[in-house]
C-alpha cells in the first residue's frame, strides 16, 4: 500500500496496455501491474485537480471583483506548478479502462483544464483592466462581465471534480482489491480509503454558499462509513495495526465533531473550512500510520 498525502497522492505512471478487459468496473479483471497503474492514475487525478484550482483563492478573486476592485490590495495568487507530462497523461488514460470510460475521462479533463486556465486568465485580465483604470471609460461594464464569467466558471469546478471522481472511483476500488487480494487487513484498508473519499467529497461541497442540508447529507455519509468501519472484526494477530486503525476512526470522529459544530451554528466560513482541512490532514496522517 502506498501512503496518501493531503490532498491524496503518488507519482505519475503512464498507463500501459491492459488488454481492454470488461465493459465496466465490476467486470474488470486487473493483474497486479495493471491495478497499480489504475491506482496511480486515480491518485494523480486527485492531485492534479486539487493543484490546478484552489477554490479558496478563486473565492477571494470573485469577492475582489464583486467590489469592483475597490479594496486596498488585490488577492495574491500563487499557483502550484503542474507539469505538462501529468496533464498529458491524464488526457491519455490508456486501455486499463473500457473505451467509454476512457472517452469520458478525456472529455472531463479537457473541460477541467480549459475552465482552470480561463479562471486564472480572467483574473489577469481583470487586474490589467483595473490597473489601466479602463473602468472610468465604461463604468465597470467590462469588469462586471468578467466577474460574471468568473462566477460561472467557478461553479463548474466542483461538478467536474465530482464527475471525474465518480467515474474513476469504482475502477480504483476494483484495482485496490486486486493489490490487496492476500492482505488480511484488506477490509480495514478499503474502509479507511472509503472514509477519506467521503471526507474529500464533503470538503468539495463546503463553501460560504453551501446549503446546510447538503453538508448535513455529507456528514451523514461520512458518519455511516465510520460506523461501518468500526464494526469490522479486529485482527488479533495485528494488535499494532488495529490500534492505529482505531486511532484513525477517532480522528474521523474529530472531523465529524468540527463539522457538527458548524452545522449547529449554520455558518460556513473560510476559517471553518481551514479547521476542517486541518482535521482532514490528521485523518490522512493516521491512515498512513495504519498502513505503514
Amino acid at each position: 500500500m502506498k501512503k496518501i498525502t493531503a490532498i491524496s497522492v503518488v507519482s505519475l505512471l503512464l498507463l500501459a496496455s491492459c488488454g481492454g478487459k470488461g465493459k465496466d468496473a465490476a467486470s474488470m479483471d486487473y493483474g497486479l501491474e495493471e491495478a497499480n497503474e489504475v491506482i496511480s492514475y486515480y491518485n494523480t487525478s486527485i492531485d492534479i485537480t486539487k493543484k490546478m484550482v484552489d477554490m479558496g483563492e478563486i473565492s477571494k478573486i470573485i469577492d475582489y471583483m464583486q467590489k469592483n476592485g475597490k479594496t486596498l490590495v488585490a488577492p495574491v495568487v500563487i499557483r502550484t506548478p503542474v507539469s505538462a507530462t501529468d496533464t498529458t497523461a491524464l488526457l491519455n488514460p490508456g486501455d486499463c479502462f473500457p473505451s467509454s470510460a476512457a472517452d469520458s475521462l478525456k472529455m472531463y479533463y479537457r473541460r477541467f483544464f480549459d475552465v482552470s486556465k480561463r479562471l486564472y486568465a480572467n483574473y489577469d485580465t481583470y487586474r490589467d483592466y483595473i490597473k489601466a483604470e479602463d473602468y472610468k471609460d465604461d463604468n465597470y461594464a467590462k469588469g462586471n462581465e468578467i466577474c460574471k464569467e468568473e462566477k460561472e466558471l467557478a461553479e463548474q469546478i466542483p461538478g467536474l471534480r465530482s464527475q471525474i471522481y465518480a467515474l474513476l472511483t469504482p475502477y480504483a476500488n476494483k484495482a485496490e482489491e486486486a493489490t490487496l487480494m492476500d492482505n488480511p487487513l484488506k477490509d480495514h484498508i478499503l474502509a479507511g480509503k472509503a472514509l477519506i473519499f467521503e471526507i474529500e467529497k464533503t470538503l468539495e461541497l463546503y463553501s460560504p454558499e453551501a446549503k446546510k442540508e447538503d453538508l448535513q447529507a455529507a456528514y451523514d455519509a461520512v458518519n455511516a462509513k465510520k460506523e461501518a468501519a468500526s464494526k469490522l472484526e479486529k485482527k488479533a494477530d495485528f494488535q499494532s495495526e488495529m490500534s492505529n486503525y482505531d486511532n484513525l476512526l477517532k480522528y474521523v470522529d474529530k472531523f465529524l465533531g468540527e463539522l457538527r459544530k458548524q452545522l449547529r451554528d449554520g455558518k460556513f466560513t473560510e476559517d471553518g473550512y481551514n479547521d476542517l482541512v486541518s482535521e482532514y490532514n490528521d485523518v490522512i496522517s493516521r491512515y498512513n500510520s495504519f498502513i505503514n
